[in-house]
């Protein structure tokens, strides 16, 4: 007959079994609970914040900046002199806003020259 403290034990082995089962469901059902109270326009703040006209900028250089990201970390690190993790939190933090400052600003020149004037002779053509 087992006692009471086995009880506690295996309680606290089914935590992270139950956590791993349910938690991806989970979050994709509250997902999908957020986007159809913003179709409803019953999102409330969320709904507002992600709304805004400010994302506009931001989502038209998404692809220009994923496209440039990856070869500005690749320059970024045959740079350094040592490993990048070895580094202070500080100096990886003002890394990566540089790294962000500098993609953003190239997928900005990327979406300048490429992607705007493709996508109006695009419309032109398909009118």
């Amino acid at each position: 007959i087992r006692g009471r403290g086995d009880w506690e034990l295996y309680k606290r082995a089914g935590d992270p079994v139950s956590y791993g089962g349910l938690a991806r469901i989970a979050w994709g059902l509250s997902i999908v609970l957020q986007v159809l109270l913003c179709q409803c326009s019953l999102g409330g703040f969320v709904n507002s914040l992600l709304s805004w006209k400010g994302w506009l900028v931001f989502s038209r250089l998404t692809y220009s900046v994923y496209l440039v990201h990856l070869g500005l970390l690749a320059i970024v690190q045959m740079q350094m002199r040592g490993p990048f993790f070895l580094q202070p939190a500080f100096q990886m933090a003002i890394v990566y806003l540089g790294v962000m400052f500098m993609s953003y600003l190239w997928g900005a020149v990327l979406y300048l020259l490429v992607e705007l004037p493709v996508s109006k002779l695009e419309r032109i053509l398909y009118r």
